[in-house]
């Protein structure tokens, strides 16, 4: 059987673009994904913090979670990148939840506006 200059499988010929199987492209799907935050975050840890939420958001997760329960310090570039990720997930339709927060790092979003995009209440960790 003889091919045709160009195609990719016996005489049948191929447009250039096209593939003569039809392709599915599976997105990897996780109902939460949670992303830890620790310590200081300061002005020279944003974009760690910047990369993990990237990362997370990858994932195409119905719900994301930031856990605060072990940091010390918002500074205020790392403020703007929560805000920037909970109107991302607003905008996607992904649910985004801030948990295990300090009264302080409560009280410093609240003041931000953040309640208004996530879709569960800033409440203090217990």
């Amino acid at each position: 059987m003889g091919g045709v200059p160009g195609s990719l499988v016996g005489d049948a010929s191929v447009a250039p673009g096209r593939l003569p199987v039809p392709l599915t492209l599976f997105l990897r799907f996780h109902a939460r994904t949670v992303v830890r935050l620790r310590g200081e975050l300061n002005s020279g840890k944003a974009p760690r913090v910047r990369r993990q939420l990237l990362r997370a958001f990858a994932r195409a997760p119905s719900v994301l979670e930031v856990d605060l329960g072990k940091v010390t310090y918002l500074a205020p570039e790392t403020r703007a990148l929560l805000l920037a990720a909970a109107a991302v997930a607003h905008r996607s339709g992904t649910r985004f939840m801030i948990t295990h927060a300090s009264a302080r790092s409560l009280r410093v979003l609240g003041e931000l506006g953040m309640q208004r995009l996530m879709d569960a209440p800033l409440l203090p960790d217990p």
